[in-house]
């Protein structure tokens, strides 16, 4: 065999191209084998009906499968450039079908019933093909990254594994005129011939790859976002992660949560939360159907739930109305100093544990909807107290809340269809206060492990659960914890309205400056003034502009170039010096004017005053020049304004104000990043197409909401992104106490290459959690298990 050696590049689409041509091979062979496979299940059922629709369905299959044969390879084909489409491009993969881990909760309730079935069949599917050609896959995946350029196997990026395979081939027969029935008959033996063939062809195209020298990749452990998260915790070792008393600094030990939920269903105090293992019996239609309400309203039951009965003791039932009320009071001794930290504290322990409580609960429900919302408040508060993203004492607080998140799922299901709900904003808004303390060692941590205790205590007091406990007690938090109140939210608007004002202004100052550079009386010889004039001049006519001259006329900054560029001009008419004498006064008070307009520092602007008097002085009083442009002076204004020969983007300057209130970074002024990594550093800053931070290496996109600890001032802070601009150009995060962090895109991007920006955390712990119990719904569902 002789083995000749071929590019990456090319031997990658030359192994496409082979697979598409042997797609309709595939084919035939999987429509000769499932006819046969079809055949002799009919020959194992004596039951006559059944034994009909199986006729029928090789009938079918007969039938369409010219057209199977036929069309599959351009199906495949539409799959393959779908999955090869760029980052940031729509990918239509997704519309094909859903594996096990593709599902999310929060679309699940935007699905129909049938879509939902679909979803189930298709991860089904998906799962026996893979089963039946693992084997196979794994050096054939090893090869085709390599061909890829990639350093280590990427499974995810092989176009042809066996998910896409398998929706392309699902796709396919949803487009043939055939009944359910009979497409449900096919796949059922289907999807295991489809797995052995593609067994078959994956040592075929493996043996092609070899054929054209190709190597195979090795295969390595890429540390997901959470995973290298709990590497730069660094200040928390794990022992130190323990459940106890001596978890919670600052917090006396006897009032820690081991104390308060003994008997509450808490774990002791020298143990971590369990694995979430239990064997549930939640599937996927169940969970729709809760989400989109259509299981009727749950009826109380006086015998299994008293503590939800109408005829509860008075303190219970009245728990709605005193909450408010008690939490105001709480507050006002609070200020008064009337209230100790031992009387806040002190408060009864749940006299039920949890596990028994929810059984009991699921015992007595007497709909559905009731077992579908105790089995998923379970499964959701099992996946939070195992996050190692939280700190450990949050993880233990939050699962002996258990009780209260039981009794509200019981009574309003529009805890999780609802983002707003009160009882989800008050779980994200203490796990997501967490994630803001990198260790519990971190300032404000002791005190909003405080606040946290006594929400606990507050859910723990009552009986009965709703909206209302959950509204008070959320906003009693936040003003604590000084999260959503006026004062953070003028300072976010603040801080907003800064950057998006720069951004436009910018925006505008760039394509100012081109319509400088295009005018035939502007003149790039004197680099000082051409330096002032593209930059700190543009941003003042951009701001001019983008306030709206006044119609009818010229805007004034705007006439203020033309007397400069005139007054610097080369020939002058007789009389141009009586002119500019005149003239000068009030060109130097609107150039002043200007500059106040945008907040430029005045000093700052010196080296183009003393410029301009010298030409002016060149001009009324003819003399040999004797000085030369300032070096110095030419460096400070092109590195503030100026693009480079590189062709680097014209840097993004700020006002004063604007850094302050934004709490802007400059420009990247330290080592450059040269070699390989010089493709991850564009200069996208002011580029209008620019969508995001896609490519910045391993995958890393950042979106809204993502925690990064960002080393700033010589020490690590851990941070949120709370902004983006709508160009992406422009960043900003948020660390402890409101602290605003702003950036360009290029900025952030030399961050992240340096390892100096460490991402944390790019998924809401909730919305992680839920999105783990519809994936947990979805394998029960295609393993066929349920029963609620």
């Amino acid at each position: 065999m002789t083995i000749s050696s071929q590019a990456p590049a090319n031997a990658f689409q030359a192994c496409l191209d082979e697979a598409l041509q042997q797609s309709a091979f595939l084919m035939d062979r999987w429509c000769s084998k499932l006819v046969s496979a079809l055949y002799e299940r009919s020959l194992l059922i004596d039951n006559a009906p059944e034994r009909h629709q199986l006729q029928t369905a090789i009938a079918a299959l007969r039938k369409n499968r010219p057209a199977i044969e036929r069309d599959f390879p351009g199906v495949l084909k539409k799959a393959i450039d779908a999955d090869l489409a760029p980052l940031g491009a729509p990918r239509k993969t997704a519309g094909l079908g859903r594996s096990l881990s593709s599902v999310s909760f929060e679309e699940l309730e935007l699905m129909g019933d049938s879509e939902v079935n679909e979803a189930v069949e298709s991860a089904r599917l998906q799962q026996v093909i893979k089963l039946q050609c693992e084997a196979g896959l794994a050096s054939f995946s090893a090869r085709l990254s390599a061909a890829q350029g990639l350093p280590v196997v990427k499974a995810d990026s092989n176009p042809l594994r066996p998910e896409i395979m398998g929706l392309a081939l699902l796709r396919l027969l949803e487009s043939l005129a055939v009944t359910s029935r009979d497409r449900a008959a096919w796949l059922l033996d289907g999807a295991r011939v489809m797995g052995e063939e593609l067994q078959s062809l994956y040592l075929l195209l493996n043996d092609f790859l070899t054929n054209r020298g190709i190597a195979p990749a090795a295969y390595g452990v890429v540390a997901s976002p959470e995973s290298r998260a709990g590497a730069n915790r660094g200040a928390a070792p794990r022992a130190a992660q323990a459940y106890g008393a001596q978890a919670f600094a600052g917090v006396p030990s006897q009032y820690a949560p081991a104390s308060i939920f003994t008997q509450g269903g808490v774990l002791p105090p020298d143990s971590e939360p369990p694995e979430p293992t239990r064997s549930q019996l939640l599937t996927l239609d169940h969970l729709h159907h809760l989400l989109v309400g259509d299981y009727e309203a749950p009826q109380r039951d006086a015998s299994a739930f008293p503590e939800l009965d109408s005829e509860a003791p008075p303190a219970h039932r009245d728990f709605s109305h005193t909450v408010p009320a008690a939490l105001d009071m709480l507050s006002e001794l609070e200020e008064k100093g009337l209230v100790s930290t031992r009387a806040k504290l002190t408060r009864r322990a749940p006299s039920e544990p949890v596990a028994q409580l929810r059984a009991r609960f699921k015992s007595g429900a007497k709909t559905l909807g009731q077992s579908v919302a105790i089995e998923v408040v379970g499964l959701m508060l099992e996946q939070i107290a195992h996050d190692e993203r939280l700190l450990a004492p949050v993880r233990q607080v939050v699962a002996g809340m258990e009780p209260a998140f039981l009794r509200l799922a019981l009574t309003d299901p529009r805890f999780f269809s609802d983002r707003s709900h009160p009882a989800r904003k008050l779980l994200e808004t203490i796990t997501s206060t967490s994630l803001g303390y990198a260790s519990q060692d971190a300032p404000g941590c002791a005190e909003f492990l405080q606040n946290l205790q006594e929400v606990a205590l507050m859910l723990g007091d009552s009986q009965a659960g709703d909206a209302e406990h959950f509204t008070a007690l959320l906003h009693d938090f936040e003003r604590k914890e000084n999260r959503n109140t006026p004062q953070a939210r003028q300072a976010q608007r603040r801080a907003v309205q800064a950057l998006l004002q720069a951004e436009q202004r910018n925006l505008m100052a760039v394509t100012i400056a081109a319509e400088m550079r295009a005018r035939p009386d502007f003149s790039e010889g004197n680099r000082i003034v051409t330096a002032f004039l593209t930059g700190a001049w543009a941003q003042v006519m951009a701001r001019e502009r983008l306030m709206g001259a006044a119609e009818g006329g010229q805007a004034p900054f705007a006439k203020t170039l033309d007397d400069v560029l005139w007054s610097i001009g080369g020939d002058h008419a007789p009389g141009h010096r009586q002119r500019l004498v005149q003239r000068i006064p009030g060109m130097l008070q609107s150039l002043r004017q200007g500059l106040v307009s945008i907040d430029f520092p005045l000093e700052q602007s010196r080296p183009f005053f003393d410029e301009l008097m010298r030409l002016h002085q060149a001009t009324l009083k003819p003399r040999p020049e004797t000085s030369s442009q300032p070096a110095s002076n030419v460096h400070a204004l092109e590195k503030m304004f100026v693009a480079s020969e590189k062709g680097d983007a014209v840097p993004l300057w700020l006002a004063p104000s604007e850094v302050q209130h934004s709490g802007f970074m400059d420009d990247w002024d330290g080592p450059s990043v040269s070699g390989p990594e010089e493709e991850l550093l564009p200069a996208a800053d002011m580029n209008p197409a620019v969508s995001g931070l896609a490519g910045l290496g391993e995958g890393i996109e950042l979106n809204l909401g993502d925690w990064v600890d960002l080393f700033m001032d010589m020490q690590w802070l851990r941070a949120q992104l709370t902004w983006i601009s709508p160009r992406s150009t422009l960043f900003m995060f948020t660390s402890g106490g409101g602290r605003k962090h702003s950036m360009t895109s290029r900025v952030l991007k030399h961050l992240l290459t340096l390892n100096l920006v460490k991402v944390v955390s790019q998924q809401g712990v909730v919305e992680g959690a839920l999105d783990n119990v519809a994936r947990t719904a979805m394998q029960n569902s295609v393993k066929g298990k349920g029963g609620l």
